[in-house]
């Protein structure tokens, strides 16, 4: 409970004319004649140099991207092995609680999901090779 006590209910009303109107946001003082523009906790140019390490970019790769791309690629891959290899036939095969899965249709899915996590597999090896190569010849950082 704060100590000072609640304003009436009226007194939230915007209209009030005592409310003094609002002043220039108060920023730091004017700089006096001859002394730099600087904050003073600002380091100068010397000191920048002597604590600065030098930083280099590393440009990793997006392993989600290659995922993706890797079990994209072998589910079409797998969809386009399963067409290719379909004798043609017509089968009736009822496919039970899940009728899409019947006949060729179940061999297509299944070569396609299979295909799929082995394509997420290939891409996260070629993502992890493409890693590798990112850091290879880096040196180490020096101990700080």
């Amino acid at each position: 409970m704060p100590d000072t006590p609640r304003p009436a209910d009226d007194a939230h009303d915007d209209t009030r004319q005592d409310v003094p109107a609002p002043t220039a946001p108060a920023g730091p003082p004017p700089a006096a004649p001859g002394t730099p523009d600087e904050a003073p906790g600002t380091p100068d140019e010397a000191e920048l140099a002597r604590v600065a390490v030098p930083a280099t970019v590393r440009r990793a790769p997006r392993y989600g991207a290659f995922l993706v791309a890797g079990a994209l690629v072998g589910m079409v891959v797998g969809l386009v092995v399963a067409a290719l290899t379909s004798d043609g036939s017509s089968s009736t095969a009822d496919g039970g609680v899940l009728p899409f899965l019947g006949g060729e249709n179940g061999v297509r899915w299944l070569l396609a999901l299979s295909l799929g996590i082995v394509g997420a597999l290939v891409g996260g090896v070629l993502a992890l090779l493409a890693d590798r190569r990112s850091t290879r010849g880096r040196r180490a950082a020096p101990p700080a």
